[in-house]
């Protein structure tokens, strides 16, 4: 295992996924969709929110998963401590620009969109799914900009995979580890688009996928009022 060593990124971490710990009550309460995929959001927004600061969109096929994990810095967090002094509005409004720049580019969109559509995908028109990728992408930058308001945490350790040099996918596990409680583990879900850069699309938290439990609630949601409607809703959530 290898100690992440960037002690911002650790706090910042950490603070989302220490709220996994409470995921199985959320779960019995009902309330799972709406906070899981909060932590999912968070906590890849933590793995990604430098790197393209440096690197900008593009990344080397030589990346692998966990060296793109390892090469994460602190850029993000030295751009929020820049809008310490502005009040709550135009701070949100500025941290959604700082997410859309330098997070966005390492979350594959489309991959996570289909699959939130589930059984529907097939039925939604193209100019639906553009649509309805377009406010998920609206919808995860606001949701990124909300949380980073307010950050905390601790350590995180990674231990490097094995990967399979033909597989297109690749998971990357974690420890989150505090001192007095229990360690919580985490798992990164990786997927190689195209362009064969590796993208984050899903966490699976104390074994619960928050990319499936997201899907659950837009899949049942879509049954009820339409893939235009969850559209608009995303949208006005963003």
């Amino acid at each position: 295992m290898c100690i992440f060593g960037n002690k911002r990124v650790q706090k910042s971490v950490f603070f989302i996924i220490k709220q996994t710990r409470n995921i199985r009550t959320l779960t019995k309460r009902g309330h799972i969709m709406k906070t899981a995929i909060q932590y999912l959001f968070f906590s890849v927004l933590i793995l990604f929110s430098a790197y393209s600061a440096g690197a900008g969109s593009k990344q080397a096929n030589t990346e692998t998963p966990y060296t793109l994990i390892k090469s994460v810095g602190d850029q993000l967090f030295i751009d929020i401590g820049k809008l310490k002094d502005l009040d709550e509005d135009t701070k949100r409004a500025e941290l959604k620009k700082l997410v859309s720049a330098q997070l966005m580019p390492h979350i594959d969109i489309k991959f996570v969109s289909f699959k939130l559509l589930g059984k529907h995908v097939r039925e939604v028109k193209r100019e639906q799914a553009v649509s309805f990728i377009d406010a998920v992408e609206q919808y995860l930058t606001g949701t990124y900009a909300n949380v980073l308001m307010s950050y905390k945490g601790q350590d995180v350790r990674f231990i490097e995979p094995v990967l399979d040099s033909k597989s297109k996918f690749a998971s990357v596990k974690s420890e989150i580890v505090e001192p007095g409680a229990p360690s919580i583990d985490i798992v990164f879900k990786f997927r190689k688009n195209k362009k064969g850069e590796w993208q984050v699309y899903d966490l699976v938290a104390e074994s619960i996928s928050l990319l499936n439990a997201k899907q659950k609630e837009i899949v049942s949601r879509i049954s009820e009022v339409g893939i235009d409607k969850v559209t608009n809703e995303l949208i006005a959530k963003s």
